[in-house]
C-alpha cells in the first residue's frame, strides 16, 4: 500500500534560476545607473521608460497594460519618476478622469544612456547562445509566463 505521504513531486530549479537571473540583471543595471550617474532610477522604471520612449505620452491604465504590470504598483512608479523629474503628468483631453504620463526634457536626455545599458544586458545576456537558441528560449518563457 502506498502512503499519502509518499507522494513524489515534481520539481526543478527552473523558477529559482529565473529569480536568480532577475537579481543578477537587476543588480548589472544599478551598477550601470550608478557609472552613468543615474541617481534614483531602479531597475523597476525601466519598463515605464521604455514604453513611454516607444509610445510618447500614455495613460497609467495603458502603461500598467503594456508592462503588464497592476495600475496600482505603475501609479507608484510613476510617482518616483515625477519626483525625480524624468516625467510629468497632465490632464487627459479626451477623458478628464485620467492623466496622461510623459517624458519630461529630463528623461528624454537619458534615453542614449538608457538605450546603452540596454544593449549592454542584451550582449552579456547572449553570450554563447545561438539566434536558434536564444528565439527557442524565449519561445518556452513565454509558454511559461502563459501558464502561470
Amino acid at each position: 500500500m502506498i502512503s499519502k505521504y509518499n507522494v513524489v513531486m515534481k520539481t526543478d530549479n527552473s523558477i529559482y534560476l529565473i529569480g536568480r537571473i532577475r537579481e543578477r540583471a537587476n543588480n548589472f543595471i544599478t551598477s550601470e545607473l550608478e557609472q552613468l550617474g543615474l541617481t534614483g532610477i531602479v531597475p523597476s522604471h525601466g519598463d515605464i521608460l521604455a514604453t513611454l520612449y516607444q509610445y510618447g505620452e500614455l495613460t497609467m491604465t495603458e502603461i500598467a497594460d503594456k508592462i503588464h504590470r497592476d495600475r496600482s504598483t505603475v501609479t507608484t512608479l510613476i510617482n518616483k519618476l515625477t519626483k525625480l523629474g524624468f516625467v510629468a503628468t497632465k490632464k487627459n483631453p479626451k477623458d478628464s478622469r485620467s492623466n496622461l504620463v510623459y517624458l519630461t526634457q529630463k528623461g528624454r536626455d537619458i534615453e542614449p544612456q538608457f538605450r546603452e545599458i540596454g544593449e549592454k544586458i542584451f550582449e552579456k545576456e547572449y553570450v554563447g547562445i545561438s539566434e536558434e537558441e536564444r528565439e527557442l528560449f524565449l519561445n518556452i518563457l513565454n509558454k511559461i509566463f502563459k501558464n502561470l
